[in-house]
């Protein structure tokens, strides 16, 4: 370094020298007469080394090495999203259960009791938003999940891994996990999720 730790002639130099050094001054911010800009200027100067040792006096931490596994999950859980088939999520559910209501409505493969409807598809991401229904109690086939998928129930109830979950609640899956869906009393759910997801025996 090129000078000294500080070595203040005055209480007063100290502190405007401190708070120079510190960036807390502004332009309207002016020492007093009995400084010297000499003076000034010298004690500022080792007040600014000591500042910019300060991030070398704190020991390093190590790095997690789970890091980079959380930075790769949280990308996969955004940038690779569809945004405007999420905003859809946002709908008033009064609207989404109208817009059902227009559905041209299929048959799910490998079952009895559900049907499903496509509302909107981003081929870009490979997600699509569609709605999910049952008149009755039933099952939906094991399926395994190719990227987030994101389910919020309009009507009914729905059952994930013993969770029954009902009117106005979200259901969030993340990538690369299986599961069976259920309902006991019939549902009618708003899902988004990959078009690349798999039915599994």
């Amino acid at each position: 370094m090129n000078h000294s730790a500080p070595q203040p002639k005055s209480e007063e130099l100290s502190n405007w020298a401190a708070l120079s050094a510190l960036g807390a001054l502004d332009d309207a911010d002016q020492p007093v007469e009995t400084l010297s800009a000499e003076e000034l200027d010298a004690e500022i100067a080792g007040f600014e080394d000591a500042v910019s040792a300060i991030a070398y006096s704190v020991p390093a931490m190590p790095i997690s090495p789970k890091l980079k596994e959380r930075l790769f999950q949280r990308i996969d859980s955004t940038a690779l999203k569809a945004p405007e088939l999420y905003a859809l999520m946002s709908t008033p559910i009064n609207e989404l259960i109208e817009w059902s209501k227009l559905m041209d409505w299929q048959a799910v493969p490998d079952s009895d009791e559900f049907s499903y409807a496509i509302y909107e598809t981003n081929e870009l991401h490979r997600e699509f938003a569609i709605f999910v229904k049952s008149d009755q109690a039933g099952l939906f086939p094991r399926h395994h999940h190719a990227a987030g998928e994101e389910i919020l129930v309009l009507a009914g109830d729905v059952v994930v891994d013993d969770q029954v979950y009902q009117k106005g609640d979200r259901i969030v899956s993340a990538t690369d996990t299986i599961h069976q869906p259920a309902t006991r009393n019939g549902c009618l759910l708003f899902c988004v999720a990959s078009m690349d997801n798999q039915f599994v025996s």
